[in-house]
């Protein structure tokens, strides 16, 4: 029987896991963290919610006797004014891992992301986990998963005794994601930079709720990234649903963004205009060696998104990846 600590258990990869543990008999205990609330309904005695701060509040309680710890406390989405994004994904993450080590944690899985390898000119396609991953690159949220795996693996080499898996997700989509972030995906306006169009990668998030349950379930020593098949560029997704594509120079859409984020009017911070510029596939080859077949393609997963929010009102279009 496995006891297991949630990191951003209020959190929406969280949500689309929890079912998936309920069901799961060798799950005798769940630990949740958040520093939001807890709202979703699982049996008497399964979760143990605790509403800490993993950046500020005591940890050790939390995570003791605890079999496994699941890493994803995360800030996605940069606010504007918000200095703080690198303290907390960084220093916090820090906190957690070395909790868990202190507190014999035998296996940790953290939830990373592709943008750990960089936007950057001359990415190959695909990308296989072997790549170098970029801690200093300009896009925050991908240079502190980044810097977070380089202590990872700082961790494996002190304690090989702990089992550590990195989970690399790219773009994760469905119903049970913010709806601010997820209707601005599906737009009828989408903002391109013109002169480029490079494929990209979308999730299902029932996708991803089963790497993250074979990760709790066998052990994955190592990185993974966890892809659908069949990228597609965002023009071919933008007409396939009929949408309309609006290609700019790169600094107008810059300032579009930069504009749109700072009236509140997109989720989306100008750094993630260079995820239309530069492409970002990653080769989903070894998680599927050990078992894990998508069950959407790019295109599905996309056009699924689409029919879920039916016809949003027009509204500015970007890609994030989680």
């Amino acid at each position: 029987m496995t006891t297991i600590a949630i990191t951003g258990a209020s959190g929406y990869f969280a949500k689309v896991l929890l079912p998936l543990l309920e069901a799961d008999s060798a799950i005798h205990r769940i630990l949740g963290v958040d520093r939001r609330s807890f709202a979703e309904s699982l049996p008497p005695g399964l979760m143990t919610f605790h509403q800490r701060d993993i950046l500020t509040d005591n940890l050790e309680d939390v995570l003791d006797g605890a079999d496994v710890l699941l890493h994803m406390a995360f800030i996605l989405m940069r606010r504007p004014g918000d200095r703080r994004v690198d303290t907390v994904n960084v220093e916090g993450s820090r906190r957690v891992i070395d909790t868990a080590v202190e507190a014999g944690v035998k296996k940790i899985i953290f939830t990373s992301s592709v943008v750990a390898y960089g936007l950057r000119p001359g990415n190959p396609i695909p990308l296989s986990e072997e790549m170098p991953l970029w801690p200093e690159q300009p896009l925050y949220y991908g240079r502190a998963k980044a810097q977070i795996e380089a202590y990872l693996d700082q961790i494996e080499a002190d304690h090989p005794e702990i089992m550590i898996t990195r989970l690399r997700p790219c773009t994760v989509v469905g119903p049970t994601a913010d709806p601010a972030q997820m209707q601005s995906l599906v737009g009828e306006i989408t903002p391109l930079v013109r002169g480029y169009d490079p494929p990209y990668q979308i999730l299902d998030e029932r996708d991803l709720a089963q790497a993250l349950l074979l990760a709790i379930q066998t052990d994955l020593p190592g990185a993974y990234n966890v892809t659908s098949d069949e990228p597609r560029t965002l023009r071919d997704l933008v007409a396939l649903r009929g949408g309309l594509a609006l290609e700019l120079p790169l600094p107008l859409v810059k300032l579009f963004f930069r504009i749109a984020w700072l009236s509140g009017l997109t989720v989306f911070a100008p750094e993630w205009v260079a995820l239309s510029q530069y492409p970002l596939v990653a080769s989903n080859e070894k998680l599927k060696d050990a078992g894990w077949i998508p069950r959407m393609t790019t295109e599905q997963a996309y056009l699924a998104l689409q029919a879920h929010y039916h016809k949003p009102a027009a509204a500015p279009s970007f890609r994030g990846i989680k």
